[in-house]
C-alpha cells in the first residue's frame, strides 16, 4: 500500500501585489516520482520554496510524515529530510568532491573531521550509481552531467527522504540523462520520494507516474501520466489547444545565398563548410560537445578561426571581434542568455538597444523618445509581458528574456540570426511563441540558424539540419528525410 509522506493543504503564498500561490493542496507517496509542471510563473519555484523554507507560506499547512507544519524554517526542512538540486549549482568549484559533499555535514567527533569515512562513503555512493568519481578531484574537473551527481549526492548524505530536482536535464547528454534516470529509479526503489520540475514533457513521461500542473499560481490539474496524451497535459498546462505545435512555413526559402563557409577550422572544429540561403531555417544537430556552439563562436567573430574561408552575400568577413560580425548583418542569441546575452540588472529598454544605440542617438546624445518608440515596438510585437519597460530583466520569465534578445538583434537590424538553444529552460507555451517568431522571421527573408539537442524541434521548425560529430560534419539532412533515429546515429559517429 502507498504511504503519504508529505501533504499540502490550501497553500497561499502572496507578495505584494501578486498572489503566487492559491490555495493549493496535493500529496506525494514515499518512492513516488512526481512531475511539477507549468509554464514560468506558474507558481513552481514559490511552491518549492516554502517546502525548502525559502518562503514562509501566507496560509495553508504542509503535512510532512504525520506531523503538520504553518510553515518549514530551512534546518527544519533539512532535517525532515527535504533536499533541492536547483539548475545553479551551489558547489564550490576549487574545493575536492568529497569536501563539496559533506559540506556543513561533516562526520567526526566535533573536534577532528572523520576525513578517512568521508572519502569511504563518497567513493561507495558513487560505486553505486556505476560510476567512477574520484573524490578527491576539484569540483572545477568535472562535466555539468558529474555536478549534477555530485549535488544529488550530497543531498542523499543528509539522509534525505524527499528530492526536489529543478530542469536536471537541462545541460546533460543522452547518455548523462540515462545515468541520471538510472540513479532516480534506484533512488525511488529505497523509498525516497522525488519532485522532478521539467519543461521537457518526454522526459516526465518516462521517468514520472504522475503530475501535479500549476497555471497562475493555482492547480490546475492532477494527473495519471499513464493515462493522459502530451496534447491534453500541454492544453491544461497553457490552458488553450495547440493546434500545431510547429507553425507551418508560409514562404520557401530563396535560392539566394546569403552566407558561404569553405574549409572552416577553428575552435576545437575540423574543416567545415556549408552554404545557407535567404529566408531558410538552417539546424544544426548533434550531442552536447560535438563543436554547434564552438562553430557560432567562429561565425560570430568571438572566437578567431585559423583557416578557411567565411563570405556574407559574397563578401569576405574576417573580423576579429563580434563587432565585425554585427557589421556584416549576423546576430547571435547564445545558448546562455543569462550570462552572454542580457545585462540582467539593466532594463528591457537598456537591453533592447544595447546592440543598436548609435541608431538612436547623436553627438553621443541618446534620443530618449526615439529609443523607447523602438522598444515599445519590438515589445508589441514579440508579446513581451512586462508592466513596464523600465523593468529590470531579471524579473522577467525565461521566455520574455529570450523575446528581449530577439528584440535586441531585430532591433540590430541583423540579416542573419544564430538561434543557440533557443527554447532551453523556457516552458511549452512560451516555446511555440519561440517558434512562431523563428518562422515569422524566416518568411520575412531573415536567414536564421538554429542549434538545438532537441532532435524533435529542430524535426518541427527547420528546412534543413546538418548533423555534427566530434567537431566535424556528419552529414546534411534534407526536409523529407527527417528522421529522429537516422539523425542521432549520424551524431553518435554510426553512419
Amino acid at each position: 500500500m502507498s504511504n503519504t509522506i508529505l501533504r499540502l493543504k490550501n497553500l497561499s503564498k502572496e507578495f505584494p501585489g501578486v498572489k503566487a500561490l492559491n490555495e493549493v493542496s496535493f500529496s506525494l507517496e514515499e518512492g513516488e516520482v512526481l512531475a511539477l509542471l507549468g509554464e514560468n510563473g506558474a507558481g513552481k519555484s514559490t511552491l518549492i520554496k516554502c517546502l525548502t523554507g525559502a518562503n514562509i507560506p501566507t496560509s495553508g499547512t504542509i503535512e510532512l510524515f504525520g506531523k503538520t507544519f504553518s510553515s518549514l524554517p530551512p534546518a527544519l526542512s533539512r532535517s525532515l529530510g527535504i533536499s533541492a538540486v536547483y539548475q545553479e549549482f551551489n558547489l564550490v568549484p576549487d574545493l575536492p568532491i568529497v569536501e563539496n559533499v559533506f559540506m556543513g555535514n561533516n562526520p567526526g567527533n566535533g573536534i577532528v573531521v572523520d576525513y578517512k569515512q568521508m572519502l569511504e562513503r563518497c567513493s561507495d555512493m558513487f560505486s553505486g550509481f556505476g560510476l567512477n568519481i574520484n573524490p578527491k578531484a576539484d569540483v572545477s574537473t568535472l562535466s555539468p552531467a558529474m555536478m549534477q551527481i555530485v549535488e544529488i549526492t550530497k543531498a542523499i548524505m543528509l539522509d534525505c527522504r524527499i528530492l526536489i530536482l529543478d530542469e536536471p536535464t537541462a545541460p546533460l547528454t543522452l547518455k548523462e540523462t540515462e545515468i541520471l534516470f538510472r540513479i532516480i529509479r534506484d533512488l525511488k526503489a529505497k523509498g525516497v520520494a522525488i519532485i522532478y520540475i521539467s519543461h521537457r514533457l518526454e522526459e516526465v513521461f518516462e521517468i514520472c507516474s504522475r503530475a501535479v500542473v500549476l497555471r497562475d499560481g493555482e492547480k490546475v490539474g492532477e494527473m495519471d501520466l499513464s493515462k493522459t496524451s502530451r496534447k491534453e497535459l500541454i492544453r491544461i498546462m497553457i490552458g488553450r489547444e495547440l493546434t500545431n505545435y510547429y507553425p507551418q512555413r508560409k514562404c520557401k526559402p530563396s535560392d539566394q545565398i546569403v552566407m558561404n563557409v569553405s574549409g572552416l577550422v577553428g575552435n576545437g572544429n575540423k574543416e567545415v563548410s556549408f552554404e545557407v540561403h535567404k529566408g531558410e531555417i538552417l539546424g544544426f544537430a548533434g550531442l552536447v560537445g560535438a563543436g554547434r556552439t564552438e562553430l557560432m563562436n567562429v561565425l560570430f567573430c568571438d572566437v578567431q578561426k585559423e583557416s578557411g574561408t567565411i563570405t556574407v552575400n559574397g563578401k569576405p568577413l574576417d573580423g576579429h571581434s563580434p563587432h565585425h560580425a554585427i557589421a556584416a548583418g549576423i546576430s547571435y542569441l547564445p545558448e546562455d542568455r543569462k550570462a552572454r546575452g542580457l545585462l540582467l540588472s539593466n532594463s528591457i529598454s537598456f537591453n533592447v538597444t544595447l546592440a543598436s544605440i548609435k541608431k538612436y542617438s547623436k553627438w553621443g546624445v541618446i534620443n530618449n523618445k526615439k529609443e523607447i518608440d523602438a522598444v515599445q515596438k519590438y515589445c508589441n510585437r514579440l508579446e513581451i509581458k512586462t508592466p513596464s519597460l523600465k523593468k529590470e530583466v531579471q524579473y522577467l520569465s525565461g521566455g520574455n528574456q529570450q523575446k528581449v534578445v530577439v528584440s535586441k538583434w531585430l532591433s540590430a537590424d541583423g540579416e542573419i540570426i544564430i538561434f543557440d538553444e533557443p527554447t532551453r529552460g523556457i516552458d511549452v507555451g512560451a516555446k511555440h511563441e519561440i517558434y512562431e517568431i523563428m518562422i515569422q522571421l524566416a518568411d520575412e527573408g531573415k536567414t536564421i540558424l538554429m542549434v538545438s539537442s532537441e532532435f524533435e524541434e529542430l524535426i518541427g521548425v527547420a528546412d534543413r539540419i546538418i548533423v555534427m560529430s566530434e567537431g566535424e560534419f556528419a552529414g546534411t539532412v534534407e526536409k523529407k528525410d527527417f528522421n529522429k533515429e537516422f539523425m542521432l546515429d549520424m551524431a553518435s559517429g554510426n553512419r
